[in-house]
């Protein structure tokens, strides 16, 4: 287990081109290994299988000679049929035994033939095994002679010498032509995977020309493969995410920046004219009250653009616990009551109990405390205010209506833009509110949507997975 993952590092530590001539030569040899190994093997069980066939042929035509012509494998006849047949099957081993396995021309056999005639004759069917008589080594068959029951066995063996040597003459060829072609399959399957990462190697170089300067490039290579066409497109469509992050960044600072720089313009100014001369304890109080009003509206807009870069954050949903949302959104119909009272609005709701949706509770009071804060600021006096909250699926639904001034249709979609303004007053602040609310509930995995007419009042629609 350690050896295989010390070579598993190993590889990691090549480069990708190694890796694909290792893998493709080994694959190579492993190959022609195992047809090699299977070629031998087969030819191996061929030769044999027919050695055993031929031996059994013969034997069995001896033993039913023998069996026709006497019942006694000692007499005179059994010795003719043995010795004719070993003139007509010259080079072989042949003699007969009788039912204990005795040798009947009275020569010393070695114990394994006479185990396997007694195998042949309990079995009553041929019987095969190796021996080595003499210098020879021998495939030898035991093969029963009956006549009115079992007389005794016909030995036949077939020297396998000649297949050995020939079988490990092929195991040598084998070896040498595995020698021979571990060079040519290492140079082939370098070849072969300079053509495979030739493409890996264009796309690295034309990313490299790519930085902040020039986003706007894009990997233009002739693809050989349809993952490698994949791969560029996918990185193209990543470098157009890229791109389009960083104009947003950039118009994001650009426009941070000029909200800034108003408010700090007028506190120096401020600071500067007042400090010119001398004046007097009512002049400098009036100042500071100027610088300090300044100051609480560009504490507020910076709160606002802390707010929309935490909407903007990709992990802040590792954050969310369980939000009783139906105690929220009573808690805004009182705080809502309290703002409308001045301009006599009746504030109507209707929230179903046990409401619960996972986020973080004080940003979501962030987005319906800001949509009611514009329907109260921008509704007239005596106009309605209606909020609603309900389950439908898997999902809570909440809407707010009023009777407000309404958006103009061509505007609507424009609104959660950042620092978007339109001439009409239900838009006029910062430009932030909506933007932040819009990306709060995106980052609660919700939905906004919009309906509004001007001069009759708007409807905004939370929508949130419970």
């Amino acid at each position: 287990m350690a050896w295989a993952l010390s070579c598993q590092t190993k590889m990691k530590q090549l480069s990708i081109r190694a890796q694909l001539t290792l893998l493709y030569s080994i694959s190579v040899l492993a190959t022609l290994t195992v047809l090699f190994a299977s070629f031998y093997l087969v030819t191996k069980s061929y030769l044999f299988t027919e050695t055993d066939r031929a031996l059994t042929f013969h034997a069995s035509q001896i033993a039913k000679d023998i069996s026709l012509n006497t019942d006694n494998v000692f007499d005179s006849q059994t010795r003719e049929i043995l010795d004719v047949s070993s003139n007509y099957t010259p080079g072989l081993f042949l003699t007969a035994t009788d039912t204990g396995g005795h040798n009947i021309y009275k020569e010393e056999v070695s114990s394994e033939i006479q185990d396997l005639a007694n195998k042949a004759l309990k079995a009553n069917t041929p019987a095969f095994s190796y021996s080595t008589i003499g210098e020879t080594k021998l495939r030898l068959v035991a093969f029963p002679i009956t006549n009115n029951g079992a007389i005794g066995t016909v030995v036949m063996g077939h020297p396998i010498d000649v297949y050995e040597k020939a079988l490990n003459q092929l195991k040598k060829i084998a070896l040498v032509i595995l020698l021979f072609l571990i060079a040519p399959s290492i140079v082939f399957g370098y070849l072969l995977s300079g053509n495979a990462v030739s493409s890996i190697k264009s796309l690295s170089q034309e990313m490299s020309k790519i930085s902040s300067e020039n986003l706007s490039k894009r990997v233009e290579i002739p693809s050989k493969s349809s993952e490698m066409f994949d791969l560029v497109s996918k990185f193209n469509k990543l470098l157009d995410r890229i791109n389009e992050a960083f104009s947003r960044e950039k118009q994001f600072i650009g426009e941070v920046a000029h909200e800034v720089k108003t408010p700090l313009a007028v506190i120096k100014s401020n600071a500067e004219i007042t400090l010119l001369k001398d004046r007097a304890p009512s002049e400098y109080k009036k100042s500071l009250t100027q610088i300090l009003e300044h100051v609480q509206k560009l504490t507020k807009q910076l709160n606002s653009l802390l707010d929309f870069a935490w909407s903007q954050t990709l992990d802040s949903n590792r954050q969310f616990v369980s939000v009783d949302l139906s105690k929220l959104l009573l808690t805004i119909c009182e705080d809502t009551k309290q703002l409308a009272a001045p301009k006599n609005i009746l504030v109507q709701s209707n929230v179903q109990k046990d409401l619960t949706v996972k986020g973080k509770e004080d940003k979501l009071a962030q987005v319906f405390f800001n949509f009611v804060d514009n329907a109260v600021k921008y509704t007239p006096i005596g106009g309605k205010i209606f909020i609603s909250a309900i389950k439908a699926d898997s999902e809570v639904i909440v809407d707010l209506k009023d009777t407000g001034v309404g958006i103009p249709k061509n505007e609507v979609k424009n609104i959660f833009t950042r620092f978007y303004r339109t001439d009409n007053s239900a838009t006029l602040g910062h430009g932030l509110g909506l933007a932040i609310a819009h990306s709060i509930v995106t980052a609660h995995n919700g939905r906004i949507e919009v309906k509004s007419t001007p001069n009759k009042g708007s409807l905004f629609r939370v929508v949130l997975p419970i």
